[in-house]
């Protein structure tokens, strides 16, 4: 093993510096003495990661794996950028595959960090974000599938609605295409009363059974109170919300199911929505000249370009950063 905090590449790997990856965040709880954190630990002879050293300190680390998941550091180097690279062609001199697997691993992570980073942007550019709600069916043809659950979002011009946490929109509608929205339903609901006495009968019954072959008569007793109590305070915690989210359009009629809020509550939170809606319904839809306005890029569909970008590797996570930044601060 070797502590060095040289920065020299060894040699012929001076053309691997355009291949090297962006060096990877390193989290405080990853960071501590004893065996390396690595960032693969399965599948390769050799690896890259970090570790608090008893006499280095805070130090990168390219290590070779053992048959029995033993780490035998090779090489150190300090825990800075530059160290990064140096350690980086350090790896990919030693064992190139090794070097491929761990690009892959952390070309993933930054992809789904970055799409993690722009759907957080995406639900803090919308009106009103409705998580897992469930589309209960409707008119139009819309692209969805009754009983499957989907994320609603609201911006200043348009409704969208997608897959749970994807970026990609599976129908997009302008406010201009939308007569109302409307929020219904009972609200919170309970098990019916044959349910819920069918459960404090059942859980009381088994409780009896089980205190009489425990206890004895007196078991028998004790069991079916006790028992019974439990189904009681389970059948009256069993109560859940059903609020319906209806979106009339002047050609479709989209009904969804929100199990999060009451119908006042979610009324409150689509006050700003039904603003953007009823301004939006009284613009003109197109220009003197009879020919249609096309409709403005919306911030959401920029950052979800941006997140393309840096899934496809056209551009850094610096740079999306710096983009995302430049386009939220427009607002």
């Amino acid at each position: 093993m070797s502590d060095r905090g040289s920065e020299q590449a060894p040699p012929g790997t001076a053309g691997m510096a355009s291949s090297i990856p962006a060096m990877p965040s390193v989290e405080p709880d990853q960071l501590y003495r004893g065996s390396p954190y690595l960032l693969v630990d399965y599948a390769v002879h050799h690896s890259i990661g970090w570790q608090d050293h008893r006499k280095a300190g805070p130090s990168l680390v390219v290590v070779r794996l053992g048959w029995v998941g033993s780490a035998r550091v090779k090489d150190r180097f300090p825990l800075t950028e530059q160290g990064w690279e140096s350690a980086w062609r350090a790896l990919s001199s030693v064992d190139p595959s090794a070097a491929a697997v761990i690009a892959a691993r952390l070309a993933d992570q930054a992809a789904r960090k970055g799409a993690a980073a722009a759907l957080d942007a995406l639900d803090h550019t919308s009106l009103c974000h409705l998580r897992r709600v469930t589309f209960k069916g409707g008119s139009g043809g819309a692209p969805l599938a009754k009983d499957q659950s989907y994320e609603l979002r609201f911006f200043g011009d348009r409704t969208t609605v997608s897959l749970p946490r994807h970026l990609d929109a599976v129908l997009t509608i302008p406010y201009r295409d939308v007569e109302a929205v409307e929020v219904s339903g009972p609200g919170k609901v309970s098990k019916p009363t044959g349910e819920l006495l069918a459960l404090i009968l059942g859980l009381g019954l088994l409780g009896a059974v089980l205190g009489l072959v425990v206890l004895g008569l007196l078991g028998l007793l004790l069991g079916a109170v006790l028992f019974g109590l439990i189904g009681a305070i389970a059948g009256s915690a069993s109560t859940k919300i059903e609020t319906i989210v209806r979106i009339r359009g002047a050609d479709s009629d989209l009904y969804f199911l929100n199990p999060q809020k009451e119908p006042d509550a979610l009324r409150i939170d689509l006050s700003a929505v039904l603003t953007a809606i009823d301004t939006a319904g009284g613009a003109p839809r197109a220009d003197a000249d009879g020919s249609a306005e096309p409709p403005p890029v919306s911030i959401p569909d920029q950052l979800g370009k941006l997140a393309s970008l840096l899934e496809q590797g056209t551009i850094t996570r610096d740079e999306f950063a710096h983009l995302k930044a430049k386009l939220i601060a427009s607002l």
